[in-house]
């Protein structure tokens, strides 16, 4: 009688240890730059039922990197990136980050497309970032808001 009770508990606590090793969230920091304050990491979810998901974040100066619609395709804002690589202190942009997201666009006769965008995020000096899009040469700067201790 006590095998089965010994057996029913090991079956129990084998399920529960599945189970919660099918969900999760694991944060990895990539990179870090001191001088300019940017911090890359790279984020993993496993969810049972969808499967694992992969994405980067973005920190400036301890705040997360949300680029507005008017950046990014109009639609809507971006936090999660496809891609995101900071630029190494060898060269003359240092301090840059490149950031790679897709994009919602329709073209001139309505049929929806989808496309990768690339943009470069360099600090302005103060407490913004300056955001230069390589394709079409566009610059915009944009305020990053500093929460405040409540």
């Amino acid at each position: 009688m006590n095998w089965k009770i010994y057996m029913a508990a090991a079956l129990v606590i084998a399920c529960v240890i599945l189970i919660s090793s099918c969900y999760g969230t694991r944060k990895t920091l990539l990179f870090e730059n001191r001088v300019h304050h940017w911090k890359v990491y790279f984020i993993k979810k496993r969810h049972f039922s969808i499967g694992t998901y992969a994405h980067y974040e973005v920190f400036y100066k301890g705040v997360q990197l949300v680029l507005p619609q008017e950046i990014t395709d109009g639609k809507r804002a971006v936090s999660e990136f496809t891609s995101a690589v900071a630029i190494d202190n060898r060269s003359s942009q240092f301090g840059t980050l490149i950031v790679a997201f897709e994009g919602d666009f329709q073209r001139d006769d309505g049929v929806p497309f989808r496309s990768f965008i690339t943009l470069h995020i360099r600090p302005d000096g103060k407490d913004g970032l300056i955001v230069h899009n390589p394709c079409n040469g566009h610059e915009a700067q944009m305020e990053i808001v500093q929460e405040s201790p409540e």
